[in-house]
C-alpha cells in the first residue's frame, strides 16, 4: 500500500516509497499564478518525481525511514502526482507545467 505524500500544512509530510507507486498529492496551488505553482516550485517537483520515478529518495523531503541500504539497487516506479485543493482553478495548468519539465 502507498502511503499518501501529501505537500499540505494539514497532513504530514512523509516521501517514504511503501510500494511500487507513489502518490504525492500537491496541495499548495496559487490561483493568482498562471500555472498554479511558481517556476521555481514546478522545478523542485519535477526534480523529486525524477527522483522517486528512479527509484531514490528526493533529498529534500522527510522520510520516516532513512535512505535505502546501499546493497538494494533503486527501484523505478510508476508516480502518480495529483494538484488539488488550494489553487484549484489553476490544477490543469500546473499539471501540463509539470509535465513539461518531467519530460524535458
Amino acid at each position: 500500500m502507498a502511503i499518501v505524500y501529501a505537500d499540505s500544512d494539514d497532513y504530514p509530510a512523509i516521501a517514504d516509497p511503501t510500494a511500487d507507486f507513489v502518490y504525492a498529492r500537491l496541495q499548495r496551488g496559487d490561483n493568482a499564478i498562471e500555472t498554479g505553482y511558481s517556476a521555481e516550485a514546478l522545478e523542485a517537483w519535477s526534480a523529486r518525481l525524477r527522483s522517486w520515478a528512479h527509484g531514490h529518495l528526493p533529498e529534500d523531503l522527510p522520510c520516516v525511514v532513512p535512505a535505502p541500504h546501499a546493497d538494494h539497487a533503486p527501484q523505478p516506479r510508476d508516480v502518480f502526482a495529483y494538484f488539488i485543493r488550494e489553487g484549484k482553478v489553476r490544477a490543469p495548468q500546473a499539471a501540463m507545467a509539470l509535465q513539461q519539465r518531467v519530460a524535458g
